[in-house]
């Protein structure tokens, strides 16, 4: 389950920014995870509620975005996006690839007061 660490060192990031930005209260945190992390929603759901509970986002709602996973084939420079795990470019069957997209772990955005 490493929703749960992956969760407790973000929300670090979260109370670290709200400190810096003089916040009294946390209402809502906005993540983009990649597809290739492999965050299961629930576990980070619940785990975020775990990581909020005391401290000044206890009400904060979480919004989780996910990002696809996007490729380019370096035997012919094509860019696709990964659909069903097939690591293989669609257009010339190649599996040299470079990763453009899917391995994110941001935090886009935190609201509150």
């Amino acid at each position: 389950m490493h929703e749960v660490s992956i969760v407790n060192d973000l929300f670090r990031i979260v109370l670290d920014v709200a400190e810096k930005e003089k916040l009294s209260r946390i209402d809502k945190v906005h993540f983009q995870l990649g597809r290739m992390m492999q965050v299961v929603p629930e576990l980070f759901r619940f785990a975020f509620d775990s990581a909020k509970a005391d401290t000044i986002a206890d009400q904060a709602q979480l919004e989780i975005e996910f990002l696809s996973v996007k490729m380019r084939c370096k035997d012919c420079g094509h860019e696709f996006e990964v659909d069903q795990e097939d690591f293989c470019c669609p257009q010339c069957q190649g599996v040299d690839l470079d990763l453009l997209q899917g391995k994110e772990l941001f935090i886009k955005s935190i609201e509150g007061e």
